[in-house]
């Protein structure tokens, strides 16, 4: 998916769409578009402006898509979503199962909860903040974590290749089964544990 691709997803919105398309990931409506072959509801592109909490949310391609203005995700349990190349500046949690946040950008997030067997694969989680986020079985491969703040967090069976830090903290976070991340430049790392 290029920019080109993610322009396209996001110009197939009308008003109106877009308030079914909120709707339908709330469970209260279906979607404008078909179910995609894979069985995942298509709401590619959608632009989410309101603050989505309480629900659980499974199966859904929210790729290309934006949180925007008070959209953000509060205590919900999402599964089987895909992020890919979306925007999501802003409060995620509580709980991300098996959700796939390639190249999405989470650049000044704040994470919350648990996250289980994500991808953040080339994501930018540059100024992203989380305390006591714990990430399991999570990849990271090619993910910019430059001046992210993830302290007292726990990364158990993760994997990290070729990740991009600096300027951040880790500090106080244990790594279980995880090898510590390569080339950490000047990240904080104090009070880190290794089981």
């Amino acid at each position: 998916m290029d920019k080109s691709e993610i322009e396209q997803l996001k110009k197939r919105w009308t008003i109106q769409q877009m308030s079914q398309g909120e709707a339908a990931l709330v469970g209260k409506s279906t979607s404008p578009f078909p179910v995609m072959d894979d069985g995942f509801l298509d709401l590619r592109g959608m632009v989410i402006a309101q603050f989505v909490k309480n629900i659980t949310i499974n199966c859904v391609d929210l790729s290309g898509a934006a949180l925007e203005r008070a959209g953000q995700f509060g205590m919900c349990k999402i599964e089987k979503v895909r992020f890919c190349f979306a925007s999501l500046q802003t409060n995620l949690g509580k709980i991300f199962n098996s959700c796939d946040f390639t190249s999405a950008n989470l650049s000044g997030a704040v994470l919350r909860g648990e996250f289980s067997g994500c991808d953040f694969s080339m994501a930018n989680l540059t100024s992203a903040i989380g305390t006591e986020v714990r990430f399991v079985k999570c990849v990271f491969v090619k993910t910019n974590f430059r001046k992210a703040s993830l302290v007292h967090c726990s990364f158990e069976d993760c994997r990290f290749e070729e990740c991009k830090f600096g300027s951040g903290s880790l500090s106080s976070s244990r790594f279980i089964r995880t090898p510590i991340p390569a080339d950490l430049g000047n990240t904080l790392m104090e009070k880190i544990k290794l089981t």
